[in-house]
């Protein structure tokens, strides 16, 4: 198997622009808090690559990319570890955590959203029901959902076609219009370039569903049809950026988004200002 590194270092050698500067020479491109970018999605597992990873690895991922802060949150388990996260994160202010919880537990999820929020500091919440196997729109999805109304946090979503469809995502959004909710698009979400006139289904719920925004990931920015779909099905204000690190390279994220060639106003949204909005940071 190829192992990540490598398939940076190869990437980097192709595209000939030393994108493997040593991160003590990146560090100093992070841009000051008011314009520094945000990642609305990253993970922390204990091991990736083959090897031990810590907040340091985010980091140095985000150190790459020049972003300043990033939203992390615990490897989708049956049961995430919260409360590790927290742990792992302390003595790291540039990530910020949110919780993953799992509503096939029952009632235990929404307890664990609330302990996140209140216990922990934590500033979002995840659900997977693609990992987990469960429709968005159960019955069992509802607790959690009024507790992130309740605790007024955003809600982040993968997508697949059998759990996530556009209709299930509208119903929720539309069940809960005072919860903010990030779709991450990297799973192929069905978005279409305008000259396509039949599949548009997503930019009619983006329509109906103002607290609904789509999620960019590396996965997703390399690809300029897909992301410049997406930017057409939701507009630059109702977008925004994240990696998917470590698993996506925030660098190429970065580097895709900004070679899409988007005016200023537009980078500035998608990069940190609509993140800014839903995670009332000021």
């Amino acid at each position: 198997m190829v192992k990540r590194r490598d398939f940076l270092k190869s990437a980097a050698a192709v595209a000939g622009a030393g994108l493997l500067r040593p991160v003590s020479a990146l560090a100093s491109r992070i841009p000051p808090d008011d314009q520094a970018i945000l990642d609305f999605e990253t993970f922390l597992p204990q091991e990736f690559d083959g090897k031990p990873f810590g907040p340091e690895g985010l980091e140095a991922l985000a150190d790459e990319a020049g972003v300043g802060r990033f939203f992390v949150f615990p490897e989708t388990t049956p049961r995430p570890d919260n409360p590790g996260l927290a742990k792992r994160i302390k003595s790291h202010p540039r990530l910020v955590g949110c919780a993953s919880v799992n509503p096939a537990l029952g009632g235990e999820a929404a307890r664990e959203l609330e302990t996140s929020v209140k216990d922990l500091g934590f500033r979002g919440v995840r659900l997977s029901p693609t990992l987990h196997h469960y429709p968005l729109d159960a019955e069992i999805v509802l607790p959690v959902l009024a507790k992130a109304r309740d605790l007024r946090v955003p809600v982040t979503l993968d997508g697949d076609s059998e759990n996530a469809k556009p209709a299930q995502i509208a119903a929720v959004a539309l069940k809960f219009p005072e919860v903010a909710f990030i779709m991450d698009m990297g799973f192929r979400a069905p978005v279409r370039p305008p000259e396509i006139e039949f599949g548009n289904e997503m930019r009619e719920v983006v329509k109906k569903c103002p607290n609904l925004h789509l999620g960019l990931t590396a996965l997703t920015a390399c690809q300029p049809a897909y992301l410049m779909s997406t930017i057409w099905t939701g507009g630059p204000e109702r977008v925004v950026f994240g990696s998917y690190a470590p698993s996506g390279i925030p660098l190429f994220a970065v580097k895709g988004l900004k070679w899409a060639g988007l005016d200023s106003r537009a980078e500035a949204l998608i990069f940190r200002e609509n993140l800014k909005k839903i995670y009332r940071l000021g």
